[in-house]
């Protein structure tokens, strides 16, 4: 009974914990882009900056007995072949059961009529709206560090490029406040300057974008009912659709 217990408070504990818990992702770029997500305190590297080390061949050993080798080699190829050729023939079995439930379910398919561009279009607009519904405001952005400096080997180009992202920077911060959540970040940690002396461009970025966990799940619940939904309703314009040119069809002219 004690064990049970236990095994209820840690499932109520782990509930607990993604239920209040959330996910953060956190965008850092400088010379390269890095890109980290905490789940649950649980930190995970997704694009590291650090470059792969390589890796040094080993040095090849002096070979004792060559024809032992050549036996065992001989014995490895053989058994290498076998188990290619057993998974060749699972594979094509499996293909063939694939293509048989394909070719039942074009069968089933072609009964009933498939929704058309426009349908398909109207299905996307309406999940579109309602993931925009639904994300809006549920996201928090962190801005910790944004400085830009613009940089090139003319001050005339400088000028025009420090111009160009200066507005760019401006609207996409701007759509995303407007539009989408509110941003967070404080003074002096936004900045965007031309660089007359240098010549190149430089960037120190570091943003945190996080998301309560329930709220994802929320999310993922109100898009899948939608999805059924509007799948049901663009089913049934395609049907309307048929039936309707079948029955302009089918009347006699005049």
């Amino acid at each position: 009974m004690i064990v049970l217990w236990i095994i209820l408070a840690i499932i109520a504990a782990i509930a607990l914990l993604i239920l209040l818990g959330g996910i953060r992702i956190r965008i850092i770029a400088r010379e390269k882009v890095k890109v980290q997500a905490v789940i649950c305190g649980i930190r995970i590297t997704l694009v590291s900056d650090k470059e792969k080390k390589k890796k040094e061949p080993k040095p090849l050993a002096r070979c004792r007995n060559p024809e032992a080798v050549l036996r065992r080699e001989q014995r490895r190829q053989q058994k290498a072949a076998r188990a290619a050729e057993k998974k060749r023939q699972k594979a094509l079995k499996k293909a063939e059961k694939k293509a048989a439930r394909k070719r039942q379910h074009a069968a089933a398919k072609s009964m009933q009529p498939s929704p058309n561009l426009k349908e398909n279009l109207d299905m996307i607009l309406a999940l579109l709206k309602k993931l925009y519904e639904t994300t809006r405001g549920k996201v928090r952005v962190r801005i910790r560090r944004m400085h830009i400096r613009v940089g090139t080997d003319d001050a005339a180009k400088t000028a025009i490029l420090y111009g160009v992202i200066l507005q760019s920077v401006s609207c996409i911060l701007g759509f995303i406040e407007e539009k989408f959540t509110h941003l967070s970040y404080r003074d002096g940690e936004i900045s965007l300057s031309p660089d007359y002396v240098s010549g190149h461009t430089a960037a120190d970025i570091d943003i945190a974008v996080s998301i309560k966990i329930r709220r994802i799940l929320r999310i993922g619940i109100a898009m899948l009912l939608t999805f059924l939904k509007e799948h049901d309703v663009a089913k049934e314009k395609a049907r309307l659709r048929v039936q309707n040119n079948g029955d302009s069809a089918a009347q006699p002219e005049k």
